[in-house]
């Protein structure tokens, strides 16, 4: 009853005001809002394939709510999903899976775009019956797109009136009179990146006024559009250079100060409600996470922010149940079905017309909500065990909170609030799972687990491994032979052939981590030393080495002082204890190991670049990040020199003098030659958790000192 009496508030309202204007109560309206849910999905999730034809299916939990949400045009309820980057989008021109989508975030912006025309598409569907043609969208994303050092704003702001502009006389007469524009937003990773982009550009459809601000009120041929629900999980912009040397900023292009959400001052009651799911055992450095909290330590009012187990699709789903050796068997069993069950929630609470099932429309409303039932056949999509709850609610004691909710949390979507900071949570979850891993990888006793003995090994063989790879390759030859039969893209490609070694993936994993935590074979090289090919356009850092070992030292002794929770002694036997079992449970069972598999096969021949298990996630908060860091470069140019051009060697080494820590960084160009350092530049590479801030101060001298360089090289020339 909530739920609908959200959808229809305006409704009420406008009926309310006509009936005191006209002062009767029998006045007689018609009115509607249209009601918008979009979907960001993950990188290399794509619903169609995860869905129709992977085996066994394995969709996101986007893909899953997607699924789970109202459509009926007719009544004004639309839906669009966005496939994640890297994977076939044919709507925008990319009909194949594509490795530097995957890794570089490479397509965001026009998905971000397209979405954007979405709205249009609702608008002249809504206004006149038709659509927005696919060709059509297709051409005008190009015109949206940015141009660096020229942002999209103009050029996204220009195409979208143009579209909208033959129906502004329309909108004032049509009937049933539209009220607004509410949004129901929905992003996974860099999806959940694209969602906090799409917006903020939203804030920007409107140009200027004459202060500088943007209008507080957002509109769409004079209808007030809001955000009624942004419910994002785990976001990673991570576009551009990916984080794989630690202190790598992932933020480029598209999601380059698009991550801050909306000032509720500037554009009050914009945004209602912001739920942000994130990773408590994710670490991967190249996975860092944007949270919504502000520079200053607080959250938009609007904001809440929820941490979960597990690694980042954990959260966000994807894993098939069984990879791993997780989750066997059984979709409910998989970790990322309690967040979207909470995700489902918070968005239900909030107004969103997700679908119901029949047995829990209420019988007064049988005939109003018929059209909202349940999907038939994704029931199972949403599936969870007994099991999973009783292993999740044992770790939420981890967090100091009783291992059963209260009887108003299980009736109503509230997380608890925690006095710790983020940063302190993930430390201490850290914590917890080092110490499951010096018991498991450590004392090799994970050899024994059912996890283990359930993980695939077939594709160790190269015979076989070689089959399998020539049947994908046949298999993608027939789909595009099939795409050009039928001219056009619509027939979409298939995922590179993911080899079964899972048994071995772990295997190396627990022998990298015995070589860390026994302290074997480790790289004591005083000098950080990075080639930059060409230099980026997103700010560039680098983590300080002690601040490697600060982390490390610190992550042993952490888990180190967990382990007498888990084993009962030193030779890594489980504890007899009631609720620790149970933690173990959910760590043995369902929460999967992200780095044990991450780029194993992609021709790097190992997981990540100077990563480690010893490494926490690097957090951005705003402009300032969970540890200090060194900036290099932004703007395509590096920070305290002058102009260069071409590759460029950063090497930095860290000294003690005189009881006082020094940085020592050295440049060199392509010849060879150093690159001079300016007056002030130390100040600049001091490693600060503001580093992101002082990239932010150099962008505009950057700009400058290039636009000084290119006047004397132009002199020059005709000189």
């Amino acid at each position: 009853m909530q739920n609908y009496r959200r959808l229809k508030q305006e409704e009420r309202d406008y009926h309310t005001r006509k009936c005191v204007e006209a002062g009767s109560r029998g006045v007689y309206t018609c009115s509607k809002c249209l009601h918008i849910s979009l979907f960001f999905d993950g990188t290399g999730n794509n619903e169609a394939n995860d869905t129709k034809t992977a085996r066994p299916p394995h969709p996101t939990n986007i893909a899953r709510l997607y699924h789970a949400t109202t459509q009926d045009r007719e009544r004004g309820y639309y839906n669009y999903y966005m496939p994640g980057v890297g994977t076939p989008f044919p709507k925008i021109g990319e009909p194949d899976y594509d490795s530097m989508g995957l890794a570089h975030a490479l397509g965001g912006e026009n998905r971000i775009n397209w979405a954007l025309l979405r709205l249009v598409d609702a608008l002249i569907h809504t206004l006149t019956g038709g659509k927005l043609d696919d060709d059509v969208a297709k051409k005008e994303i190009i015109g949206m797109a940015a141009h660096w050092p020229v942002t999209g704003e103009v050029p996204r702001r220009l195409v979208i009136n143009r579209l909208l502009s033959p129906l502004a006389r329309k909108v004032q007469y049509h009937k049933p009179t539209l009220l607004g524009i509410k949004l129901f937003i929905y992003g996974f990773s860099r999806g959940a990146a694209e969602a906090r982009t799409f917006v903020n550009w939203l804030t920007q459809l409107s140009p200027p006024q004459e202060n500088g601000q943007y209008p507080p009120v957002i509109t769409l041929l004079g209808l007030p559009v809001t955000v009624e629900f942004l419910g994002i999980i785990d976001t990673v912009p991570s576009v551009g250079l990916p984080n794989l040397v630690p202190g790598f900023n992932g933020h480029q292009g598209w999601s380059d100060n698009t991550q801050h959400l909306p000032d509720e001052a500037a554009f009050p009651g914009f945004v209602k409600r912001c739920v942000h799911m994130v990773s408590a055992h994710e670490q991967r450095q190249c996975f860092p996470l944007d949270s919504v909290r502000r520079a200053d330590g607080r959250y938009p009012t609007y904001a809440t922010e929820v941490i979960y187990p597990g690694v980042h699709s954990d959260l966000g789903g994807g894993y098939p149940p069984g990879e791993q050796g997780k989750a066997c068997n059984d979709v409910g069993l998989l970790l990322s079905q309690i967040p979207l069950h909470d995700m489902y929630a918070a968005g239900f609470e909030a107004g969103a017309p997700l679908a119901i099932l029949p047995e829990h429309i209420p019988e007064q409303l049988t005939q109003l909500l018929n059209f909202r039932a349940f999907p038939s056949g994704f029931e199972e999509e949403f599936k969870l065990t007994h099991e999973l709850i009783v292993r999740f609610n044992a770790w939420r004691t981890t967090l100091g909170i009783t291992p059963e909710p209260s009887s108003t949390q299980v009736g109503d979507y509230q997380p608890i609030r925690l006095v710790q900071g983020l940063e302190h949570l993930v430390r201490e979850q850290m914590g917890w799972l080092t110490a499951w891993r010096i018991g498991r990888y450590g004392k090799n006793t994970y050899l024994t687990q059912p996890f283990y003995l359930h993980q695939t090994r077939e594709d160790e063989d190269p015979k076989v491994l070689k089959a399998n790879q020539d049947a994908r390759l046949a298999e993608q030859k027939i789909r595009r032979r099939a795409r050009m039969q039928k001219g056009g893209e619509e027939v979409q490609g298939l995922p590179d052939y993911a080899p079964r070694t899972e048994q071995r993936q772990s295997r190396e994993a627990a022998a990298e981590f015995q070589a860390d935590y026994f302290g074997w074979d480790r790289d004591q090289h005083s000098w950080q030393q990075v080639v930059l090919d060409t230099i980026p356009g997103h700010a560039v850092y680098l983590m300080r080495s002690r601040d490697r070992k600060t982390e490390y030292e610190a992550m042993k002794r952490d888990g180190e002082r967990l382990f007498p929770r888990l084993y009962r002694d030193k030779m890594g036997w489980v504890t007899f204890d009631a609720t620790s079992k149970l933690i173990m449970a959910l760590f043995d069972d369902h929460v999967h190991d992200s780095r044990a598999w991450f780029m194993r096969e992609s021709g790097l021949q190992q997981r990540e670049m100077w990563a480690s298990y010893f490494l926490y996630r690097l957090i951005y908060f705003g402009l300032t990040t969970s540890r200090e860091l060194s900036l290099v470069s932004v703007n395509r140019q590096l920070v305290g020199t002058g102009i260069v051009q071409g590759a460029v060697t950063v090497k930095q080494q860290e000294m003690t003098a005189n009881g006082e820590e020094m940085l020592e960084r050295r440049f060199i160009a392509m010849n060879g030659d150093p690159v001079v350092a300016e007056p002030g530049a130390l100040a600049l590479w001091s490693p600060s958790i503001y580093a992101p801030t002082i990239a932010e101060s150099q962008k505009e001298i950057i700009q400058e000192k290039m636009f000084e360089h290119g006047k004397r090289s132009i002199l020059a020339h005709w000189v």
